[in-house]
């Protein structure tokens, strides 16, 4: 059965709470592929209506207003999550392996709480000691693209039927 575009989007938002099943190749790409058009769609709304700002202070400059793709991440979290666990029940993995997505944020605590009790330590740091911080979040980034490489490798595996031995497939 061939899937189009837009009935993966529609069994994506329709099946949001469903984590069991199965998901194919395409309706899970279809998905990822709307996701990722939807986020182009509204940056370049949101760069239309609120203009960056030109300034030289980082901070200033990450406080843009992005009300619209927060939004829209708030929406397609769950779908997202359910779709990637059907996809990878598909393959013959179990869902629970997108638990693994949770695992960066054991070093990122350790990180920050590192990089806090250093701050608490110095009474001003200078610009080599704020960017020296950087390191106590290298573990969280580089298990988090680990992780996301992993999850992308079993979304990419073919399907594995009841016969192959998947215990997932219906």
């Amino acid at each position: 059965m061939k899937i189009t575009f837009v009935e993966a989007v529609k069994s994506g938002f329709l099946k949001f709470r469903v984590f069991k099943g199965t998901s194919s190749r395409p309706e899970y790409w279809y998905f990822v592929l709307f996701t990722l058009l939807l986020t182009i769609v509204l940056g370049t709304v949101e760069a239309i209506i609120w203009p960056p700002v030109q300034t030289e202070d980082l901070m200033e400059a990450l406080q843009q207003p992005t009300p619209l793709s927060n939004v829209a991440a708030l929406v397609l979290l769950v779908p997202s999550l359910a779709v990637t666990s059907r996809r990878i029940r598909d393959a013959g993995w179990s869902g629970k392996w997108l638990l693994t997505l949770l695992l960066p944020v054991i070093p990122f605590v350790f990180g920050a709480v590192g990089a806090i009790s250093y701050l608490e330590s110095v009474a001003s740091p200078s610009v080599e000691e704020l960017v020296g911080l950087i390191s106590y979040f290298v573990p969280a980034v580089l298990l988090a693209i680990v992780v996301q490489i992993f999850l992308l490798v079993l979304c990419i595996r073919p399907t594995k039927t009841q016969e192959q031995g998947n215990k997932y497939a219906s």
